[in-house]
């Protein structure tokens, strides 16, 4: 099923004929569903209120093995409050990139064994 086609800022996709994109795959359906889910926090849709995922919550956390279990169980937590994501192979890696900040590297696999990695960056402010 197609859903609005987001850009990467979160934007509608307007195409040639100057109407609301749709998605044209299976693969940018997921891609969007993940990144709704690591872009904004439980509140942010008033008609989703679960929707999302309090990565803040790692602002001032130390940039360590911990931090990083916690922010990947935070989002495996929000990829499987619906059933959108059931019984998909998803991998999610914490990644130190400086003493401030960490990313998240999501990794579906998809129908056809091809993986797609999806990073969000997380500041720790520490």
């Amino acid at each position: 099923m197609s859903d609005i086609h987001l850009t990467m800022s979160g934007d509608f996709l307007i195409n040639g004929g100057k109407d609301i994109a749709l998605t044209n795959s299976n693969l940018q359906d997921d891609i969007q569903q993940v990144y709704l889910r690591l872009m904004t926090e439980p509140g942010d849709f008033k008609i989703y209120p679960s929707l999302g995922t309090d990565l803040s919550l790692l602002y001032g956390m130390p940039q360590c093995q911990e931090t990083g279990d916690y922010g990947s169980q935070m989002i495996r937590a929000a990829l499987e409050k619906e059933d959108i994501f059931a019984g998909r192979n998803i991998q999610i890696t914490s990644v130190p990139t400086s003493k401030n900040s960490i990313r998240f590297d999501v990794h579906i696999i998809t129908d056809t064994n091809q993986p797609v990695t999806i990073s969000v960056n997380q500041s720790l402010g520490v």
